[in-house]
């Protein structure tokens, strides 16, 4: 290997690696999460898509997406993944 970085990390990427790896922010299972949101929570973590969590709680879909954006801000977590993973974290997602 000739130039670059010793790492062998390319210049410039390191940082973005180091960020897209780093764990969620830890929060209670209280969070301040409505009930309705921890109900959507527990769904995400069981792989439910947006229209199979709609049908669940019988809301619409788009109430499920204000849901999961509120949730994002709250747990300061950027995808349902995120979301899915904290959820088995705290204690809130179960195996069935």
């Amino acid at each position: 290997m000739t130039g670059g970085s010793p790492s062998g990390a390319r210049p410039g990427h390191a940082g973005r690696r180091t960020r897209a790896f780093a764990p969620a922010a830890r929060r209670s299972p209280d969070a301040d999460l409505s009930p309705r949101e921890v109900d959507v929570v527990r769904l995400v973590a069981q792989g439910l898509t947006n229209a199979e969590i709609s049908h669940t709680l019988s809301i619409t879909v788009g109430t499920v997406k204000t849901h999961l954006g509120n949730i994002q801000g709250e747990l300061a977590v950027r995808n349902r993944v995120e979301i899915a993973a904290w959820a088995w974290r705290v204690g809130l997602a179960r195996a069935d």
